[in-house]
C-alpha cells in the first residue's frame, strides 16, 4: 500500500534568510576544524558502462559517527547536481536527521565532481584528460559508489541510501542496480521524473557553456569562471519558489547578501568542464533504460526491494507533486511525506527551517524504523497539518 501525506509547515522571511545565510556561510569553506577529514580512495581501473575507461579511478568523501562490529549501521548519502559532499551537514550530527551517535554516513562526491578547490572524485579536468575524458551516466555514478561501499569499507548491505535531489536519482538506481544493497531509500526533492523544465534547464546551460568565451572547445587551460556560473544561473530560479524570492530578496541589500553567500558556497565554485560533462551524463543513461527492463519503467521501479521513503515540497517545481506521487506509486510499499514550504525544490537546504525540522524528523523515524526491522508506518506527526 501506497502512503503519502502532507506536512504543512509556516515561516517568517527574514528568519529564513538569516538561517539560509547562516547555513550557507557554515557550509562554504571546505573543511573547518571540527569537520571530518577529507579522503581520497584510489579503486584501480574504472570501465565505463557505454565504452571507455579511466586507469585509476579516485572518489573523494567524509564519513561521520562510527561503523558498528556487525557493519549494519551504514546510511549513504548523496549529493545532487553540481553539489558536493557539504550539502547534506546541516542534517549530519548527534540528534540530527543522520544521527551520528546511531549510525556511519558516508558522504561522497560524485563521479565526475563539478567544484574546485579541493582534491575530489575522478572527474575531466581533475584527471587532466580534458575532452578525452570518457563519458559518464546515472549507472556510472552509482558503481563508483557502490565501490567505496564495498571495497572501503567492506559493508555488502546499508542501512539505508539517501540523495538530494540527482542524488535521489541515485539513491533510486542504487535500489533497481543492487537491490538486496540496502535495507531502505530516502529520495529527497527528487527521484526518476522530473519536471519537464529539467529537459530544458541543462540543454542550456550547455548552450551557454559552448558559446562562451574562453570554452575554447572545453581544452582551455584556465578555467573560464564565468562560463560554469552563467550555466548555473539558468538553474536557481526554479530552486526555490516565487513566494520565497520575494519573501526573502526584496531589496537590493537582501539579494546581494544571499549572492555572495550562495556563490562561495554553489554558484562561483564550479569547473566549467566537468558542468559540461555533468549536463551529458543526463541523456547517456537514466534509470528507464536500466538494461534488462526492455525501458519499461514501471517494471524498473517495481523490481526495488528496499523500504522507501520520499520527502518532497508540495511547491517543488522541479520535482513536482504528480511527478513524485506517480513515483511512489510503482515503487512497491513505499510511502512519501509532503512538505507544504515555499521553499520548494531545496527544501533540504534550510531554506525553510521550520521544513528543516520536519523532514530531520522524517529521516529519524524511518532510519529507526529500518534499524528495529519494524514495518514503516506513517508517524502522528507526520499525518498532521499544523498551520
Amino acid at each position: 500500500m501506497h502512503r503519502s501525506c502532507i506536512l504543512r509547515v509556516t515561516s517568517t522571511a527574514k528568519v529564513l534568510l538569516a538561517a539560509l545565510l547562516i547555513s550557507v556561510g557554515t557550509t562554504a569553506a571546505a573543511h573547518w576544524p571540527d569537520q571530518p577529514p577529507h579522503q581520497v580512495a584510489r579503486l584501480g581501473e574504472f570501465k565505463f558502462e557505454r565504452g571507455g575507461s579511466i586507469p585509476d579511478l579516485r572518489i573523494s568523501y567524509v564519513t561521520h559517527g562510527k561503523l558498528n562490529a556487525a557493519k549494519d549501521n551504514a546510511v549513504l548519502v548523496m549529493h545532487g547536481y553540481a553539489g558536493s559532499h557539504h550539502n547534506h551537514d546541516l542534517l549530519i550530527g548527534p540528534g540530527l536527521a543522520f544521527d551520528t551517535e546511531r549510525y556511519f554516513v558516508i558522504c561522497p562526491d560524485a563521479l565526475g565532481a563539478t567544484q574546485t578547490g579541493y582534491e575530489h572524485t575522478s572527474s575531466a579536468t581533475s584527471t587532466g584528460l580534458k575532452m578525452a575524458f570518457p563519458f559518464y551516466n546515472l549507472r556510472d555514478q552509482v558503481e563508483v559508489q557502490h565501490r567505496l561501499v564495498t571495497q572501503v569499507f567492506g559493508i555488502q548491505r546499508l542501512l539505508a541510501v539517501a540523495g538530494i535531489s540527482s542524488g535521489a536519482s541515485f539513491a533510486v538506481q542504487y535500489a533497481v542496480k543492487y537491490p538486496q544493497a540496502m535495507t531502505g531509500i530516502i529520495p529527497i526533492s527528487g527521484g526518476t521524473v522530473f519536471a519537464v523544465n529539467g529537459r530544458l534547464r541543462r540543454p542550456w546551460g550547455t548552450s551557454i557553456i559552448e558559446n562562451c568565451v574562453g570554452w575554447d572547445g572545453g581544452q582551455y587551460e584556465k578555467n573560464p569562471q564565468i562560463c560554469a556560473t552563467n550555466a548555473l544561473m539558468v538553474q536557481i530560479p526554479f530552486f526555490y519558489t516565487r513566494d520565497w524570492w520575494e519573501r526573502n530578496l526584496d531589496t537590493a541589500e537582501a539579494f546581494e547578501r544571499w549572492r555572495v553567500a550562495f556563490g562561495a558556497y554553489y554558484i562561483d565554485v564550479q569547473d566549467t568542464r566537468d558542468l559540461w560533462f555533468l549536463n551529458q551524463s543526463y541523456s547517456r543513461g537514466w534509470i528507464n533504460d536500466t538494461p534488462g527492463f526492455g525501458g519499461n519503467l514501471r517494471a524498473v521501479l517495481g523490481s526495488i526491494k528496499a523500504k522507501a521513503l520520499y520527502i518532497h515540497a508540495q511547491q517543488d517545481e522541479i520535482f513536482p507533486p504528480a511527478k513524485a506521487a506517480a513515483e511512489v506509486a510503482l515503487v512497491p510499499g513505499a510511502r512519501a511525506i509532503m512538505l507544504d514550504s515555499i521553499a520548494g525544490h531545496t527544501v533540504w537546504y534550510n531554506a525553510d527551517p521550520q521544513a528543516t525540522v520536519a523532514l530531520s524528523k522524517a529521516i529519524r523515524e524511518f532510519l529507526a524504523e529500518l534499524a528495529s526491522g519494524a514495518a514503516h508506518p506513517v508517524s502522528a506527526a507526520a499525518s498532521s497539518s499544523p498551520r
